[in-house]
């Protein structure tokens, strides 16, 4: 089927595409390094959209729009770490960089592998692994006060009211809609993925995403920072995410038909519940009836009106030919099985599993790797593919570091933000063990930002400033804001 003519980008030549997107990224590159906290936000807000831009708006440079939150944390990543402000250079993280800096090295070395063939495949290898990184050390320094970390993220977490909506308009459309494109170019077809065969007529929606891995994805950290608002007591349209964004996104979830999200949500729904029962988050707010009257509404919303997502994605889990155990353990041991046979001790270079390495090599037309591995499900394997034995201990050791990090964070957590933003995080850290951050630049962006947010409890101040600013984000005493 031919995809009707409303796309907004015209027929360019790729080096035009080329000319006008180094052009835009200078610019966009140059405004962030001289405004760093609102380019971090800016790229946030992007990594929601940027599958829109892909496949309604300029399909035809995809390739290029997908960098585009990268380049706003360019600029970003520029000032911070090259020429912080003073009140930025007056504060420390109490957190092993040495150690962090050391594991990261030692798989960025995989970025060397002759196998490669490309310097410029080797640098997105780097992207893939990496480039999100540095948001763990800004996040904790990108808010001035708690009121505004609380006024702002909850702006943000409003933004999933239209995507859920968007997401409803998929539903209804059917497989053949514009609405249920994919962020790819098979000819002129739109493809997209149904419930299987004898499920009806319905698309797995995407949202604003170019793919349904990006849309759970969104689920699964919405669900989570729509929890994190509802335990603080500032936090304001606690009733409009409670009793619509939630119950939204669960329906969101199941038409998308994604089971890891779904299971991945309700893990972290469980882990947030508790202690908020238990008095130790949400502490002057009126949790409890907010999540029971949010559950029950959500139920509610389902049975009465999206009755038809709770069957498809029922049967859809019913008849799967896999459980929960065999792909969390099974997929991951199978797949690591196999990259060790066939990868050996040193892999086959950083980023070559990479689904987006492909149409970065058509793209550009470069040289393939001289030997490409296979991908395989499980991210575990992907990863002892690129980077080996050594790369993959390394690896894992900086992705368990940063979950106890988190954990440690809530610990040392001084005030009702700090404890919330740290138990989130530490939830969303735990099963991303098992899940793709490295070949979902959705799951990475966010992972390592809500990380970010955890890291506040371990902000200390260096240097006493002789003017006396509003309160730092999260901090008992006063201390310098930022900016």
């Amino acid at each position: 089927m031919t995809t009707p003519d409303i796309f907004l980008a015209a027929s360019l030549s790729k080096t035009t595409l080329l000319g006008v997107g180094a052009g835009g990224a200078l610019v966009v590159a140059i405004w962030s390094f001289y405004h760093w906290r609102t380019a971090v936000k800016a790229a946030l807000v992007v990594a929601l959209l940027e599958g829109a831009l892909r496949k309604w708006a300029f399909p035809q440079g995809q390739e290029l729009v997908y960098f585009l939150k990268d380049v706003f944390l360019f600029g970003a990543y520029l000032k911070f770490f090259l020429a912080p402000d003073l009140d930025v250079r007056s504060h420390r993280l109490r957190i092993p960089t040495g150690l962090i800096l050391a594991l990261c090295v030692i798989v960025a070395a995989f970025a060397l592998n002759p196998n490669i063939n490309s310097a410029i495949i080797s640098v997105f290898g780097l992207k893939a692994y990496f480039y999100y990184l540095p948001l763990l050390f800004m996040m904790p320094f990108l808010f001035r006060t708690e009121e505004e970390l609380i006024k702002q993220m909850t702006w943000f977490t409003l933004i999933a009211l239209p995507i859920c909506l968007l997401g409803l308009a998929q539903w209804r459309a059917g497989p053949d809609s514009i609405l249920n494109v994919y962020a790819q170019r098979d000819g002129d077809r739109i493809t997209n993925d149904g419930f299987g065969a004898g499920m009806g007529d319905r698309a797995r929606i995407t949202g604003t995403f170019s793919y349904i891995t990006g849309h759970a994805t969104f689920i699964v950290f919405f669900v989570t920072l729509c929890l994190v608002m509802l335990t603080l007591r500032e936090a304001r349209w606690k009733w409009v995410i409670a009793w619509a964004i939630l119950p939204l996104l669960a329906v969101n979830s199941l038409m998308s038909g994604s089971r890891s999200g779904l299971y991945t949500a309700a893990f972290i729904i469980a882990g947030m519940a508790l202690p908020a029962f238990a008095g130790r988050i949400g502490q002057g707010t009126p949790i409890r009836t907010i999540l029971i009257t949010s559950i029950t509404a959500g139920g509610l919303i389902i049975s009465y009106w999206f009755y038809e997502a709770f069957f498809y994605m029922s049967v859809r889990t019913s008849t799967a030919a896999d459980t929960i155990y065999e792909r969390t353990i099974g997929h991951t041991h199978e797949a690591m099985s196999f990259a060790i046979e066939k990868a050996g001790w040193f892999g086959y270079g950083l980023g070559l599993t990479h689904p987006a390495t492909a149409s970065l090599k058509n793209f550009l037309g470069l040289a393939g790797p001289a030997k490409q591995p296979v991908g395989v499900e499980a991210e575990a394997g992907n990863v002892w593919m690129d980077v080996g034995a050594f790369g993959f201990v390394a690896w894992y050791a900086f992705r368990f570091l940063l979950v106890w990090l988190c954990w440690r964070s809530y610990t040392l957590a001084r005030t009702p933000v700090q404890k919330s933003f740290a138990l989130a995080a530490f939830l969303l850290s735990l099963p991303y063990l098992s899940m793709q951050v490295v070949m979902n630049h959705t799951a990475s962006i966010l992972l390592f930002a809500f990380c970010g947010l955890a890291m506040l409890p371990t902000l200390e101040p260096l240097v006493m400033l002789r003017h006396r600013r509003p309160q730092r984000t999260g901090t008992p005493s006063r201390q310098p804001a930022h900016g």
